[in-house]
């Protein structure tokens, strides 16, 4: 049998097309062409950055001496950096020495007093009450005192200057408690003191911002009416 050839005609466009994108496989049927993707700039920092950490985990791992790897001494100096300086924080903190904390108590001679009274309005006044060489009016007046001192000693404006606090009498109204402040100052800076640190708004502020900010039922008996407090500078 005799097979004539048939030429194939293409465009000059398509084969050049053709012979530039397509391949064909080789194969017992009939070849499909397919076509190979052109590379991108993607590819090419993707292939950039891959090699970038080849190279970063093999400097790494490089051998300074003996069996000590790069990365092992890297690691050694930050830690040795982190415990540098939590020694020095804790070198500091010791040997600091606050200078407001040094003074010579005994200095501390001029008096200054406050006066007031405030209400108890969860008491119910009774005759001992009246009296107050009463066990009754003795227990109440020592608990009162007792938060009056621990108020003002732990105030760190007014503590180095507190002395003492004194319930000296209760009075009928729910109960009306009176009482007593006395700060003692220095003598060179008593003015100044008197003025600004020791003076009737600071001691009255300091005592109004604790009442207001207790609990009634949580204080018990002993909840302070911060409404009824009242303060004046006794001369």
């Amino acid at each position: 049998m005799d097979i004539e050839l048939q030429p194939i005609n293409r465009n000059g466009n398509d084969e050049a097309a053709y012979l530039s994108n397509d391949r064909v496989t080789a194969g017992n049927g009939d070849g499909v062409p397919y076509r190979v993707p052109d590379a991108t700039e993607r590819d090419g920092l993707l292939s950039v950055q891959i090699s970038a950490v080849c190279r970063v985990k093999r400097e790494l791992h490089e051998v300074i001496f003996w069996k000590v790897r790069l990365w092992m001494v890297i690691i050694f100096i930050f830690l040795l950096i982190i415990a540098v300086i939590l020694i020095s924080l804790a070198v500091c903190s010791v040997i600091h020495e606050d200078v407001d904390e040094n003074f010579d108590r005994s200095l501390f001679k001029v008096p200054q007093y406050f006066n007031g009274s405030f209400q108890l309005p969860n008491l119910v006044f009774t005759e001992e009450l009246s009296t107050l060489s009463s066990n009754e009016s003795q227990a109440l007046a020592a608990e009162l005192q007792e938060k009056l001192t621990d108020l003002y000693r732990l105030s760190p404006a007014l503590g180095r200057y507190f002395s003492q606090a004194e319930i000296y009498a209760f009075r009928n109204g729910s109960v009306i408690a009176d009482y007593q402040l006395t700060f003692l100052m220095p003598e060179e800076q008593q003015d100044q003191l008197r003025n600004i640190t020791v003076s009737r708004e600071m001691v009255y502020n300091v005592l109004r911002q604790f009442l207001y900010d207790q609990e009634q039922d949580e204080s018990g008996p002993i909840y302070i009416d911060p409404v009824s407090l009242n303060m004046f500078l006794r001369h």
